[in-house]
């Protein structure tokens, strides 16, 4: 994920400026806002843009715990996000960040 700069990230794992703004780092609510969650460390991860986007278009939104079992699942058949990243050297990508959080563990 990148925060400031998309430019270094394309150019780190070889994909084009655009593809990159998916993997903007965003801040993530596990319980939403519109449902009580509050702006608190327990409650906020990071998250790239792409997953905190694709959490809540779902026609039913899950919960934390259930959407990481999804994630989980795609990434293991190679059908989570529609750009590979070359030389990344965290395996899971930002969905471990996401998560980490959520569960304490993967």
């Amino acid at each position: 994920m990148w925060e400031t700069d998309p430019k270094i990230f394309s150019a780190r794992y070889r994909v084009t400026d655009r593809a990159a703004l998916h993997f903007r780092c965003t801040a993530e609510h596990l319980e939403a806002r519109c449902d009580g969650g509050r702006d608190t460390e327990e409650n906020v991860v990071a998250a790239c843009l792409y997953c905190n986007k694709n959490r809540h278009k779902r026609k039913r939104p899950q919960d934390a715990v259930s959407y990481k079992n999804l994630v989980r699942s795609r990434m293991e058949q190679g059908r989570w996000h529609s750009v590979t990243l070359t030389h990344c050297t965290a395996p899971r990508g930002c969905a471990k960040f996401f998560w980490r959080k959520a569960t304490g563990q993967w």
